[in-house]
């Protein structure tokens, strides 16, 4: 998908209008920027509004509070990125774009816990598509593995079940073996989770897919930024409504 420099500003003032009507801001202030190419959120953002956060991948970003469960008290925030390449001094091409969801009051550290992205194919010398994961659905969810098992909890239990009797003579190791001063049920391990990607617009019930095919009916781009744009609306539209359930 390509569009024009003035088109994308303007996608960027509808970004931003819903991010405004989303996080509860009274300022007015701008609460997102372009900037050669790439949306993010504004380091202008007023303090109230926003917080340093950490990503899964360790990278520092900025995130807008979600008024949830209220504006003085939130407990949810949401970063964002979209990112477009130029194709001459005028027109832009899609690359991909992505919100992040955190968990945690302003006293405690943020914890990403579910993203959604979306990504543009890939096009080969002979001009074939392909997407980023092969089959991987394009958009599409990812739940972070500290929705189910939070790092501490799980390298908590990992060195309960790797610590030997401190008394007594070497003997077979199992969970049964391990001792502790408080019982603690051992948490799996929800690694892989990261690399599971949840199809967020699958058409499988129009076409049907032989499970190799590429790419699927689970995989396509934005085919105009009035829809990219309506799916930036509906996506935070839809997170503010249901987290508070």
């Amino acid at each position: 998908m390509e569009v024009t420099r003035t088109e994308l500003q303007k996608h960027v003032a509808k970004v931003n209008a819903v991010l405004q009507e989303t996080c509860d801001a009274s300022d007015p202030a701008p609460l997102v920027q372009l900037v050669d190419g790439t949306i993010t959120l504004a380091p202008s953002c007023p303090a109230a509004l926003c917080r340093q956060v950490t990503t899964d991948l360790g990278v520092r970003e900025i995130a807008l509070r979600l008024p949830i469960p209220d504006p003085r008290s939130p407990r949810f925030w949401v970063a964002m990125h979209e990112q477009w390449n130029w194709k001459g001094r005028h027109r832009v091409c899609f690359n991909q774009c992505g919100l992040r969801l955190y968990v945690g009051d302003r006293s405690e550290d943020a914890i990403q816990f579910l993203r959604l992205e979306w990504a543009a194919p890939i096009l080969d010398d002979d001009g074939i598509a392909s997407y980023q994961g092969k089959h991987a659905g394009h958009p599409h969810w990812h739940i972070d593995r500290s929705a189910l098992a939070g790092q501490e909890d799980y390298v908590r239990s990992l060195e309960i079940l790797t610590t030997p009797r401190s008394q007594g003579g070497p003997e077979e190791f199992s969970v049964a073996t391990v001792q502790n001063d408080a019982p603690f049920q051992p948490l799996l391990d929800f690694s892989w989770i990261k690399d599971m990607h949840l199809p967020a617009r699958a058409q499988w019930m129009h076409t049907e897919w032989d499970g190799f095919k590429v790419p699927g009916p689970h995989q396509c781009e934005p085919t105009s930024l009035d829809e990219l744009t309506h799916w930036w609306i509906g996506a935070l539209r839809y997170v503010s409504a249901e987290l508070p359930r």
